[in-house]
């Protein structure tokens, strides 16, 4: 048959339509998307610029309240008469227009004088304006939900206000003049009018679909415009998330964009920026939906009229193709008919030589008329060999099948299903299921066609199957756990002798019965539950229950059940397994219990600890005030004055030692609340070598300190980290060599982000298996303890105070000498400054 080439005229025709508008709708959607990048990207510069000139006027807003406040503070402290002071308010707040009011109030809340005249004279909770500023201090609180300081007053009225009305409280502690040349504390308050900010935010913004908001790193709004769906005051969650700006702001970040919800719930595009000098963030956003409707705008401007030259071009090919297909599908119709005939002629050749089964023909005496392919595989002998013999030869002289053929016995006209097996040329066993179907070609003579399928397979595969249930049966009954097997409807299959000894239930009783009727009902629910569970999943389960045996015993056990599988691989039952476990849980509970008591005898020594420690002060004051006087007054007599020294230094050793043990008690209790803040380590580290240069002189040693110049900032109470450094530095003093040279090197771990410190000496080192033995109370090296002295209290006060900052503590050995003590904190990052109980 002719070779026709792929390339048809109707085909190239078609596809050059069909490429040509798939090019002019790519070109469009390209351009398209591009306007829509750079709708994005101008829409993000513009809400950038917007955010930094509303950050600007809230960050100029503050400086000239806060510059005011000062002004007003300067005037009050110097002792202003009342109507001076009354006029320099008013002036204030009317020079400030953003301001609600300017009020002056004393420590306990008096409003003294007042720009707003209903403010003047009330008393109101201090508290609710925010954190107390010290004298000459400023402190920002967050929004109040009131128009004055008169609606703060306990039972006013006037409390009650419309939602997102309030302001916003800015105040300085200043002192005012007082008897006895000391000043009275008072506060200097200037009301914030958020409106004031939202209105500016509303002009700047000069869009109706956008929002803005000044907001605090809580969430909460403090300033925000109408097209946001949030008042003022309220706190929302959705700028905290890990991707929005408080978080980012958080973290460092002072400016940026984000994509997500905002001060509305649907999807924004924002930009946001941190104050200079404040705690507040600006927040700027326009919907997703309105970029979208602009894009769409421009796509319909674009797309339509690519489209409808796309459709024009597709419509014109359209027409070429089905007149150019017409000729062709007569000469394709004449080749699919040549093609079937000679497919047909392949398929009834194939049909026979492809077939596994023996397929066959016999005449009435049963010799061999015609027998496909198969034989010869299965055999290894040419076909044209069988033809002409009878058909038992075929199968190792089947006498089932000779019997069918034998001379005089009538043949019915019926089929017949045989089973022959044979033993084939290479010595293997085969099975045969042999079909024979009458043909009858005349009266009286048969002719016979039929079928042999090879079942060896299935044969082999039903004898292991036999003895694979045997197996089963016999694992089952020698398994010395107690099993059981159950079918869908929860119903004993069987179980074994090890189920039937633990039980007191003989087999006989339970076949056929479901598995939890001789339980509790409480029991069995728990069980039907989980083996319902079971059967709808699959696979294994393993957990623990209760059992409650006949004479009222309770047990412990401990459940493995898993499913068996159908022949559609569903489960179709379950193996059930239990063991005993009572023993081990009575274990369990007695371990637990002295655990308890170990934990109680702890708390009751640290306690202990304390109040001794308490005790000893004391008398141990008394003996050193003794001990002084009487050196001082022996000064004449030196054995005198001698045996008073050692008395006064023995004192200060047991007064160190009962310090160490009232810190050490602190720290295990958590009696005394740890004061974290942001700080440089670095400064806290000079000091402490300072405060040490005594004992570094004494014993002749030189300390080098490489603290490098990024500052070293940590999260940390000062009093607690200046006693764990002091502890590290008179530690490395108390084991180096007289004339010797102590090491301190801080630095930054960029990669664990922490700060680290190594105290390195040049001592007698720590044995390697004492490296962690000698952060514990009262324990000291074997190599130092006879010649240093010392409680062996230092280091564990040290690895408790590095614990309670989230810290590490380790000891190391250097290679040319001597020891290294290595601290790890937390490196500190932007909003770190909550407290946390040591």
């Amino acid at each position: 048959m002719p070779h026709r080439s792929r390339w048809r005229p109707s085909i190239i025709t078609a596809g050059a339509g069909v490429l040509l508008a798939g090019m002019l709708l790519a070109a469009t959607g390209y351009s398209i998307w591009r306007e829509k990048r750079e709708l994005t990207t101008e829409t993000a510069a513009r809400q950038a610029l917007l955010a930094r000139v509303l950050e600007d006027h809230a960050s100029r807003s503050l400086d000239a309240t806060q510059l005011a406040l000062t002004g007003l503070a300067d005037v009050a402290e110097r002792g202003a008469p009342p109507e001076v002071l009354q006029a320099l308010l008013g002036q204030t707040q009317a020079s400030l227009g953003f301001l609600r009011g300017v009020a002056l109030l004393d420590e306990a809340g008096h409003v003294l004088a007042a720009a707003d005249p209903a403010d003047r004279g009330v008393q109101i909770v201090a508290a609710r304006l925010g954190p107390l500023p010290a004298p000459g201090q400023d402190s920002l609180g967050g929004f109040v939900a009131a128009r004055s300081l008169a609606g703060l007053a306990p039972g006013d009225v006037a409390a009650v206000v419309p939602p997102g009305v309030g302001f916003i409280p800015l105040s300085r502690g200043i002192k005012l003049p007082g008897h006895g040349g000391e000043g009275r504390p008072a506060l200097l308050t200037a009301l914030l009018n958020p409106d004031a900010l939202a209105n500016f935010q509303e002009l700047t913004l000069n869009d109706t679909r956008a929002a803005a908001a000044l907001v605090d790193l809580d969430g909460r709004l403090l300033a925000v415009t109408a097209g946001a769906d949030h008042l003022a005051g309220e706190r929302l969650a959705s700028l905290q998330l890990p991707t929005g700006p408080l978080a980012r702001v958080r973290t460092g970040t002072e400016y940026g964009r984000w994509d997500g919800p905002g001060l509305r719930d649907a999807e924004q595009l924002g930009a946001f920026r941190a104050l200079r000098a404040r705690p507040l963030v600006v927040v700027v956003e326009l919907s997703q939906d309105e970029l979208h409707s602009q894009w769409l705008a421009t796509m319909r401007d674009l797309g339509l009229p690519a489209i409808g030259l796309a459709v024009a071009l597709l419509m014109l090919s359209g027409v070429g193709t089905v007149a150019l297909h017409a000729r062709e599908r007569s000469l394709l119709q004449l080749d699919a008919a040549q093609r079937q005939v000679a497919e047909r002629e392949r398929e009834l050749s194939a049909i026979f030589g492809s077939v596994q089964d023996l397929l066959f023909r016999t005449d009435a005496l049963g010799h061999v008329t015609f027998i496909n392919e198969g034989y010869a595989r299965l055999s290894g002998h040419p076909v044209n060999q069988v033809l002409g013999r009878p058909l038992q030869e075929l199968f190792g002289g089947s006498p089932a099948v000779a019997a069918l053929f034998a001379v005089g016995e009538v043949h019915d006209a019926r089929p017949h299903e045989l089973r022959a097996d044979w033993i084939a040329p290479d010595g293997k066993a085969r099975s045969f299921e042999i079909h024979l179907v009458p043909l009858r070609r005349q009266a009286g003579v048969l002719e016979w066609v039929g079928s042999a399928a090879d079942v060896s397979g299935l044969v082999r595969a039903q004898s292991e199957l036999r003895a694979q249930l045997g197996l089963a049966r016999s694992l089952l009954s020698s398994s010395p756990l107690p099993m059981s097997v159950l079918d869908r409807d929860n119903r004993y299959l069987d179980v074994n002798r090890a189920w039937e000894q633990f039980t007191g239930r003989r087999r006989s009783e339970v076949l056929g019965r479901r598995a939890a009727s001789y339980l509790r009902p409480d029991e069995a629910a728990l069980h039907d539950d989980r083996d319902a569970e079971l059967l709808a999943r699959g696979g294994e389960m393993n957990y623990e229950a209760v059992w409650h045996s006949s004479d009222g015993r309770r047990r412990d056990l401990y459940i493995s059940k898993s499913t068996f599988p159908d022949a559609h691989g569903q489960p179709m039952g379950i193996v059930v397994c239990f063991m005993d476990i009572s023993e081990f849980r009575e274990a369990e509970r007695a371990t637990r219990a002295a655990r308890d008591a170990a934990l109680e005898a702890s708390r009751a020594k640290s306690d202990f600890i304390a109040n001794v420690s308490h005790e000893l002060r004391t008398p141990l004051q008394s003996i050193l005030g003794f001990s002084e006087i009487g050196a001082l007054r022996a000064r004449a007599e030196p054995r005198l004055a001698e045996l008073f020294g050692d008395v006064h230094r023995a004192g200060q050793r047991m007064l160190s030692l009962v310090n160490d043990l009232l810190d050490l008690s602190k720290i295990e209790r958590g009696a005394e609340p740890m004061q974290p803040e942001r700080l440089d380590l670095r400064p806290l580290a000079v000091e402490v070598g300072r405060e040490l240069e005594p004992l570094l002189s004494a014993r002749q040693l030189g300390l080098g300190m490489a603290l490098g110049d990024e500052d070293l900032v940590v999260l940390a109470d000062p009093q607690r980290l200046q006693q764990l450094l002091r502890n590290l530095l008179a530690n490395a003093i108390r084991f180096s060599p007289i004339g010797g040279h102590i090491e301190v090197t801080a630095w930054h771990d960029e990669e664990a982000d922490e700060v680290r410190v190594d105290v390195a000496d040049r001592g007698p080192g720590i044995p390697p298996d004492e490296l962690e033995s000698i952060f514990e109370a009262f324990v000291q090296s074997s190599a130092t303890k006879s010649a240093a002295g010392g409680t062996g209290l230092g280091l564990a006060i040290c690895r408790r105070i590095a614990e309670a900052h989230d810290g590490r503590i380790w000891a190391a050995n250097r290679q040319d000498g001597g020891a290294v003590i290595s601290l790890a904190l937390p490196a500190a990052r932007f909003g770190d400054t909550s407290p946390a109980p040591l």
